[in-house]
């Protein structure tokens, strides 16, 4: 016996199983996952016959197991000001490092330290 997806409930099915496949194909795609991890379409028919058996109804659903998007990391100097407790992302730069950038417009002079504190 064969079945074609896309007769079946007026082309339903076939429907169901393409959008699992989009949703497969775009985790592939997307490199916030791990490129190598395997992904999974599930396409269950379940069939319950009534009591002569010569009619069933029928329920389809499909799930998709796709790779996990990988979490972001990011370093932190954490330190006091007085009283207050500051954090700050840690740019690769030293900390208390001094960057001075002019403002081409106003010439005016800007000193950083390379890090935005988090008060």
């Amino acid at each position: 016996m064969n079945i074609n997806l896309d007769k079946i409930a007026e082309g339903a099915v076939g429907e169901k199983f393409n959008n699992a496949l989009k949703e497969v194909t775009k985790n592939i795609l997307d490199p916030n996952t791990k490129a190598t991890a395997k992904r999974t379409i599930t396409l269950k028919l379940t069939f319950e016959p009534g009591e002569d058996r010569e009619i069933a109804d029928v329920t389809v659903d499909y799930s998709t197991k796709l790779a996990p998007v990988k979490g972001v990391s990011t370093r932190f100097v954490i330190g006091t000001d007085g009283s207050d407790v500051i954090a700050s992302e840690y740019k690769k730069q030293i900390p208390g490092q001094t960057v001075m950038k002019v403002e081409k417009e106003k010439e005016e002079k800007i000193y950083t330290t390379g890090l935005q504190l988090v008060k």
